[in-house]
């Protein structure tokens, strides 16, 4: 195909271009100003999940107007354009068949914006991954997981998964520790250890209505979960103000207890031998 492009571009062309190039880079650069200067102002706030949607659909739209204003600055590429959506229907079908996806996923990400089932900062479990929204385009949705990596999901599909989210209402999280003592193991002793343990973490949520404080009701509940392979097993519901503050919490009473159990003689508990000793003469 012959575009009969010339050899060199005349000059008005040239500047047209460059005009275009520094239209579009003068209002990318006002936009990004504009729109961080209002992610900063609206830091913890819901208005966070709009101005970043909108900050992507406003750099879409300069990219695509730049693009379209320097076809039309070239009259070879002009003309083409033209010719072809003026006669080209079939083009225009596949085009259109091709764009199912994209435009599925714009719609899903404005439906998410609108609808909010979560938002830019909230924490979420998808697909069995746990992780933080961090950013919301036209196409896709960005999740920042464990070990800082990025999960990118199509708008599309996120939109139809089922997820757990964190922060939507509420962010207060609880979290379970599990702690497996010796079946010999003083009882009483250890959980009155885990329960002064628990209760001394900085981020330990007291959550006791006023009723429950005159009835005396203690911060930790420490209930004995059963007692499988000869272990004690408990299991510790714990509050915090949100998920990650939670699982740390979580880590640093781990190490506490095992330093008071260590020092009070304490021992945790282990799958009985017996058992795997069993199993292995059966399946000999």
């Amino acid at each position: 195909m012959n575009l009969n492009l010339p050899d060199s571009l005349p000059y008005s062309i040239v500047i047209n271009i460059a005009v275009v190039l520094f239209v579009a880079m003068l209002s990318y650069l006002v936009a990004k100003r504009i729109f961080d200067h209002n992610l900063r102002k609206a830091l913890n706030s819901e208005r966070r999940t709009g101005i970043t949607f909108l900050r992507n659909a406003v750099k879409a739209l300069i990219l695509i107007v730049a693009a379209m204003a320097i076809v039309y600055s070239i009259p070879a590429l002009r003309s083409l354009a033209v010719g072809f959506f003026a006669g080209a229907s079939i083009l225009a079908a596949i085009v259109g068949f091709a764009s199912q996806k994209a435009f599925s996923n714009i719609v899903s990400g404005v439906f998410i914006v609108l609808f909010k089932p979560f938002r830019v900062d909230d924490i979420i479990k998808i697909n069995g991954e746990i992780g933080t929204i961090e950013d919301i385009t036209l196409r896709h949705t960005v999740i920042r997981a464990l070990e800082n990596k990025r999960l990118i999901y199509p708008n599309s599909v996120i939109d139809s998964e089922p997820i757990i989210n964190w922060s939507i209402r509420d962010e207060k999280a609880q979290k379970f520790m599990f702690i497996s003592i010796g079946f010999e193991a003083d009882v009483d002793r250890a959980v009155e250890i885990v329960k002064e343990e628990a209760a001394k973490h900085p981020d330990l949520l007291d959550l006791r209505t006023p009723e429950e404080l005159e009835e005396g009701k203690e911060l930790v509940d420490v209930p004995v979960l059963d007692f499988k392979n000869s272990m004690v097993n408990f299991r510790v519901p714990l509050w915090a103000k949100d998920l990650p503050t939670a699982m740390n919490m979580t880590w640093d009473i781990h190490v506490a207890l095992k330093r008071r159990f260590d020092a009070e003689g304490i021992p945790f508990g282990r799958p009985s031998q017996v058992n795997y000793r069993g199993a292995e003469l059966a399946s000999g």
